[in-house]
């Protein structure tokens, strides 16, 4: 059995979860920051601080607060609307894309490890079990 890839299909479901099942805890981060890379990841075209504020639930004065943290450390970047100026759009940066890159391949290889503890069946059981439940929230 590939567990890694089996690691592999449940981390990237969980990923591109409504809201991240991961959280911050363990990390340099403040509330809500790896959320905001990881949806600014799957948005080329970036977002709002108040379209982040929906997706994550959270208020916009938490979002700026995150975002000011993000942008000190190189992860994302803001820029005016072109057609909007009024707007300011938010994209994540190469080097905040390497450091969720970087924490995906680490999650992938604890994820793997756990699935390891079980047996074939239980762990393709575990994994259709965690896509029923994250896709339910």
């Amino acid at each position: 059995m590939d567990y890694k890839a089996l690691a592999k299909e449940l981390f990237e479901y969980a990923a591109q979860a409504r809201k991240p099942p991961l959280d911050d805890r363990g990390q340099p981060f403040s509330r809500g920051e790896m959320g905001i890379l990881i949806h600014l990841n799957f948005h080329k075209d970036g977002a709002t601080s108040g379209q982040l504020s929906e997706f994550l639930s959270v208020s916009t004065g938490r979002v700026a607060t995150a975002l000011k943290s993000l942008e000190k450390k190189g992860y994302v970047v803001r820029r005016t609307d072109t057609d909007d100026k009024r707007k300011v759009i938010v994209f994540i940066t190469d080097v905040g894309r390497q450091f969720l890159l970087d924490r995906r391949n680490e999650g992938i290889v604890l994820t793997e490890k756990l699935l390891r503890k079980l047996s074939e069946e239980d762990a393709k059981e575990f994994v259709r079990l965690v896509k029923i439940i994250v896709s339910k929230s």
